[in-house]
């Protein structure tokens, strides 16, 4: 064999050799990436990606907002601006329904909602829809029932029949008007009176309670406030709903002990609004502390700039008031973050 050919060979040779071995040493074939599977469980082209945590949040309907309450909630002092009405700017959509009657009591407010019964005497209904004087009890008691507003209470039912229920300041007499003529009805002893509120009670309500400013309670009778809420949020059967402690401690003395006991008995449903006042309320409000406010917040009254009286706020007071409760929905999951 000549040289050239003989070199020729030699050079075939090698190139084979080398191609051979590009084909080992390069890319994994689609045997060695099944090995690789099965050594690791996990291809190295394919390695494991860390997940964002799952955030999910607790979203449910809010198909209405009930809010039973005194001037707290009626809104007095806020020029028009009461905290339901605030909620009701920030859940476009959601009716939210103000049911606050200034003056009253935590009793008073129970008998609005039904869960403190109230019957007549014994008295006809006539057949027209002419008012017929009655009386009116709650556990053998005159209830003081009408003097500031009807909300919550008209039209209720009485008898099976539908009217309305009136207060004349000058007579000091209780009146009952049907709304439709009909037959006339003899109403018995101890027969109860069906409040608007009661027929129109709702499990899927979310409930805003804030009571208990007037007639307050001290740290020894704050029970009675206790037990007087719970027999509310019972009787309208909703387990959403917001509790709002007391404020003034010029009016309620015990207004720390009492809101401790409230916090104690409701848990995660309590709204502190008194110490967000306290601490933030100037500031979320933007407002500038004058000397009365800093003097106020060191004896631990709420600031004289978001007040129109020792109690009542005003608007600021109560727009403040509206987005807390509304934070309080999102931070309890009523509604989305």
């Amino acid at each position: 064999m000549d040289r050239k050919k003989y070199c020729l060979i030699v050079v075939m040779i090698l190139a084979l050799g080398l191609l051979s071995g590009c084909q080992r040493n390069g890319a994994s074939t689609e045997k060695d990436i099944v090995l690789k599977n099965d050594a690791s469980g996990t291809a190295e082209s394919e390695q494991p990606v860390e997940q964002a945590p799952n955030q999910e949040f607790s979203s449910q309907s809010i198909e209405r907002v009930v809010c039973w309450g005194d001037s707290l909630t009626f809104g007095q002092g806020g020029e028009g601006v009461t905290f339901p009405s605030v909620l009701g700017e920030l859940l476009p959509g959601v009716p939210v329904i103000n049911y606050g009657i200034q003056g009253e009591t935590a009793k008073q407010i129970a008998i609005r909602a039904g869960s403190l019964p109230m019957t007549v005497s014994g008295f006809v209904i006539p057949a027209d829809a002419t008012p017929v004087q009655m009386y009116l009890w709650q556990n053998g008691e005159d209830p003081i029932m009408l003097r500031m507003g009807d909300a919550g209470i008209n039209p209720c039912t009485i008898g099976g029949v539908q009217g309305i229920l009136t207060y004349n300041p000058d007579e000091i007499k209780y009146y009952f008007t049907r709304t439709i003529p009909g037959e006339a009805v003899a109403v018995n002893d101890n027969t109860q009176v069906i409040t608007y509120g009661d027929q129109d009670k709702r499990s899927s309500d979310v409930v805003v309670l804030f009571a208990g400013t007037n007639r307050a309670p001290d740290k020894h009778t704050v029970q009675e406030l206790v037990d007087t809420e719970r027999q509310i949020l019972d009787h309208i059967g909703s387990d959403r709903y917001v509790v709002i402690g007391l404020t003034s401690k010029e009016l309620v003395k015990d207004v720390v002990e009492i809101n401790e006991a409230l916090a104690q008995a409701f848990g995660e449903h309590f709204l502190d609004i008194r110490s967000y006042y306290l601490e933030n309320g100037l500031k979320d409000g933007g407002i500038t502390p004058t000397d009365q406010d800093v003097v106020d917040i060191s004896q631990g009254e709420i600031p004289t700039s978001l007040r129109v009286d020792v109690v009542h706020g005003n608007s600021t007071f109560y727009r403040l008031l509206g987005k807390q409760v509304y934070e309080k929905f999102r931070e309890l999951g009523y509604i989305s973050p």
